[in-house]
């Protein structure tokens, strides 16, 4: 004997839900693949055209040539001021740049260059810098430090703010989107947009000194000039690397000493 059961009345809602439920699932799984391509391009448009922008608008104006010198360089960084007879004859190789770029922790000064020079004695091992245009606000300075991502570093050796000579100041960058003037790992990002004329203020041992922007350049690596000390003016320099989230080469600030 065949017995039949009538299947139980469905409601017509909730069918109808279900049905536009599997629809919409399949349709997103088909989607997936473009989905995913799309994300991926965002991404990679999102990394790849700020530095390209960068290369195509900036940098073609502003890069600095390196020039050949019959001159050996350790002769002419002692004669300019960045390093010391003392330095070269201990370590004669001082100057040569780093042959693993790839693998260099930049977050440590160490790794910009393979010397550096003992700071003049001070009281004074920290001191604040605020650029209005860039909203940083009094970050902190370490003098003679290493780790960039405790805070910015003058460069051992470098005159101090207010001091005759030239004060060299380090920082990070990272792309331009993901810059925070509070953080120190994306600080110095945009410093490459400041004009001659935009104000950077330094507060050192309780005195502010006002420096006024005046040139911006680029210089590969191995273009230590950056460091040198011309006691007959008062500067400041402020360092990153360009284009910004890259290390390619090393954007420079250049800005003089106007107001105490």
């Amino acid at each position: 004997m065949i017995v039949y059961l009538k299947a139980p009345p469905v409601d017509q809602k909730t069918e109808l839900g279900r049905i536009r439920l599997g629809f919409f699932w399949s349709r997103l799984i088909n989607l997936l693949p473009t989905i995913m391509i799309t994300v991926g391009a965002s991404i990679l448009i999102s990394i790849g055209y700020p530095i390209l922008s960068y290369e195509l608008t900036t940098a073609q104006k502003v890069r600095r040539q390196g020039i050949i010198s019959p001159v050996p360089k350790e002769s002419l960084a002692e004669n300019k001021g960045i390093l010391s007879p003392s330095s070269i004859q201990h370590n004669p190789q001082v100057l040569a740049t780093n042959s693993n770029h790839n693998s260099s922790d930049y977050s440590k000064i160490s790794s910009w260059f393979n010397f550096s020079r003992p700071q003049i004695p001070s009281n004074t091992t920290h001191y604040t810098l605020s650029i209005p245009k860039l909203r940083i606000d009094s970050a902190t300075v370490i003098i003679g430090g290493d780790d960039l991502e405790e805070g910015l570093i003058q460069y051992g050796g470098t005159a101090n703010p207010g001091e005759p000579g030239n004060t060299v100041i380090f920082g990070h960058s990272v792309l331009p989107q993901f810059y925070n003037p509070k953080s120190y790992r994306s600080i110095f990002s945009l410093i490459p947009t400041l004009k001659p004329g935009d104000q950077i203020i330094i507060n050192f041992d309780g005195i502010t000194y006002i420096y006024e922007v005046y040139d911006y350049q680029e210089v590969l690596p191995n273009q230590i000039d950056i460091l040198e000390q011309k006691y007959s003016r008062k500067e400041l320099t402020l360092v990153t690397c360009v284009p910004p989230g890259t290390y390619w080469r090393r954007g420079i600030i250049k800005a003089k000493l106007v107001e105490i």
